[in-house]
């Protein structure tokens, strides 16, 4: 990932997106999935996304249960949009979450966007897949969007193995301080960041350079980008 929204995705990065709902964070990772020119699949245990992509006209292919054993493919060679809608009632929704995470480390260049990444990981009971994409996804040229509200509340890993971590309205201090240990930036100074956001506005930290930006409100989303070449603008 590169400062001004570029990214390549042939090598994979990995984005950590925290705030409270309705911050912005959705509107974010949307831009970063719209962007991607290869296979890719969002685990949307909300169903909003999913929606959402009906309502647009998105083409999608709906993974249901029991899994498959490798990614769908397009017949005519084109990139996939997957979506995966767990049943939050099923004592295996983890398990199934992940399974669908392991069709993208499979896949070769693939990008995974975990929507409510606390359903799906929590302190010391991170499913394998996902433990194995923290460690070692990057080598799988993975692509990992990590959205949700809660950090404190997730293994911390996820925000630790971030290559860029996009912090939104952050209320509770306790989330606040969970991103800043694992950013290594002094606490107080990470909530006063946080304090001088305006609406929709966001805090960026590019683990390269280990530098905190305050970012302005996104401009209004377009329809879902269309596959293109490497490099391409999230923005």
């Amino acid at each position: 990932m590169r400062r001004g929204g570029m990214f390549d995705p042939d090598k994979g990065a990995f984005f950590f997106m925290s705030g409270r709902k309705g911050s912005g964070k959705s509107v974010l990772a949307r831009r970063v999935f719209d962007s991607y020119p290869y296979d890719k699949l969002v685990i949307d245990p909300t169903r909003d996304i999913r929606q959402d992509l009906r309502d647009e006209d998105v083409q999608f292919v709906e993974l249901t249960e029991p899994m498959p054993t490798r990614f769908p493919k397009d017949p005519d060679g084109k990139p996939v949009t997957a979506v995966f809608v767990p049943d939050m009632g099923s004592p295996t929704a983890v398990d199934e979450m992940d399974r669908a995470l392991g069709l993208c480390l499979r896949n070769g260049p693939s990008c995974c966007w975990i929507d409510e990444i606390g359903v799906m990981s929590q302190p010391g009971r991170t499913p394998p897949n996902l433990r194995r994409a923290l460690h070692h996804g990057r080598h799988d040229k993975l692509t990992l969007i990590m959205a949700g509200p809660r950090p404190k509340d997730i293994d911390p890993l996820c925000i630790a193995q971030a290559d860029e971590r996009m912090t939104f309205d952050t209320p509770l201090p306790m989330d606040r301080q969970r991103i800043a240990q694992n950013i290594g930036w002094p606490e107080k100074d990470f909530d006063q960041a946080v304090f001088n956001l305006g609406e929709f506005e966001y805090l960026w930290h590019h683990q390269d350079d280990h530098t905190l930006t305050h970012m302005p409100k996104l401009p209004p989303r377009r329809r879902a980008l269309p596959a293109g070449p490497v490099n391409q603008s999230v923005f």
